[in-house]
């Protein structure tokens, strides 16, 4: 047993499954009972960085896990916050966006703006326009408004740099925040269409096997808005697609064909299975027929 076990360890080393003894001496570090060479001061250094998150139950399991793992979870922990942070902080401005439009709803109704969203959009089509053509941007808002375009020399004189510093603060902001939302809205596209591809049946079939062949189409119609949904998105784009659209015909060709074969069969046992005429009783038979009644 002993002659095995040294095999199958001389294997393992071989193929870099178990350290050398002196590398695995230097990174062990015991559960139980903690190496010599490092000071308890230390042990109980590691013991305390135990993730504020931690139930009691799982800080005591963090205790004995080895300093490497104690390490890898903290770290991965604060990676954690740190994102859950973030996303806290973009999901805030967000919120603070949908006070502001609420506040100013009827107004931006009024001018066709029924949503965060088209408000957004029509902020950064009026920043495009800008960026391309100031003058004839400025000139057809002001129209917009009302206000002669002779009137926006002198308002221009009276905009204090502070103001001015605002607006170049919110319009970083808000160029942050479309690209935030952009890809948020991309990552949940993404998100749905990867369930959707792996919905199955009660047997485990998949329910969209063409999914694959033209998520692209899907994709496109979507945003193009051409669908309503993914699944209408999927139903159109599987005819959409030669390839898929034409093992789909032929299927459809191959069930009817197959219905119109079963079809044919019941006909044939229905009226060419017909039951033989009866033939007219002799006398005799008939006299047999009423004793054997009489008698039985």
């Amino acid at each position: 047993m002993s002659e095995l076990r040294d095999d199958i360890e001389r294997q393992f080393k071989a193929h870099g499954l178990i350290p050398d003894e002196a590398e695995n001496e230097a990174n062990s570090f015991p559960v139980e009972t903690p190496p010599e060479e490092v000071p308890a001061e230390t042990v109980a250094a590691i013991a305390v960085t135990v993730p504020s998150g931690y139930t009691e139950k799982f800080a005591s399991e963090f205790k004995n896990l080895p300093q490497e793992w104690q390490v890898f979870l903290c770290e991965r922990e604060a990676e954690n916050e740190k994102i859950i942070n973030d996303y806290k902080a973009k999901s805030d401005a967000y919120n603070f966006l949908e006070f502001l439009f609420g506040a100013e709803s009827e107004r931006l109704n009024q001018r066709g703006f029924h949503s965060v969203q088209e408000w957004l959009q029509g902020l950064a089509w009026l920043d495009a326009a800008m960026e391309e053509n100031p003058a004839a941007t400025l000139a057809a808002v002001a129209s917009v408004y009302g206000v002669p375009f002779n009137a926006l020399s002198q308002a221009v004189s009276s905009v204090s740099p502070e103001m001015v510093a605002r607006v170049c603060k919110l319009e970083r902001g808000y160029h942050d925040l479309t690209s935030y939302l952009q890809q948020e809205q991309n990552r949940n596209l993404m998100t749905a269409l990867l369930l959707f591809g792996r919905q199955t049946d009660q047997d485990g079939n998949l329910l969209h096997p063409y999914f694959n062949e033209v998520r692209a189409q899907i994709v496109g119609l979507l945003n193009c808005g051409l669908a309503n949904d993914i699944d209408d998105a999927y139903q159109s784009a599987i005819w959409l697609q030669p390839t898929v659209r034409d093992e789909l015909i032929k299927k459809r060709i191959n069930s009817q064909a197959q219905e119109a074969e079963k079809a044919k069969k019941a006909a044939f046992t229905l009226k060419g299975k017909a039951e033989k005429p009866t033939r007219e009783l002799t006398l005799r038979e008939t006299l047999e027929k009423n004793m054997a009644a009489l008698i039985g």
